[in-house]
């Protein structure tokens, strides 16, 4: 096998090596809340389990009640039937769908 192949099958690889982070870390106003971070949670669930509150209605990607700003990191939504592609670029992220995975994640509440 070349070695251009092999590099190329070695990049595709690791991009699929799925990262989350140790902690997610809540911002609201001048207060941060470190919370470890278990995996496959969503922002929210990680939120609740800590005593962090964030308005939720429906919880399925549908209303955008639970709408937060992404501060660092990155998030996977499993659903989004509400945030546009401008929402989208300018941070804001469904707390209820979205799961962290990057090695950092901090979210702003509002």
């Amino acid at each position: 096998m070349d070695s251009s192949k092999k590099s190329e099958e070695d990049r595709n690889s690791s991009a699929e090596v799925e990262t989350y982070p140790e902690f997610v870390v809540f911002r609201e106003g001048y207060r941060a809340q470190k919370v470890v971070y278990h995996p496959g949670e969503t922002i929210v669930e990680t939120a609740r389990r800590a005593g962090i509150f964030i308005n939720t209605n429906c919880v399925q990607g549908y209303c955008g009640t639970c709408t937060s700003v992404l501060h660092k990191g990155n998030v996977k939504m499993r659903k989004n039937k509400v945030l546009t592609k401008d929402d989208l670029a300018g941070g804001r992220i469904l707390a209820c769908q979205s799961i962290p995975i990057t090695d950092t994640c901090e979210v702003k509440l509002s």
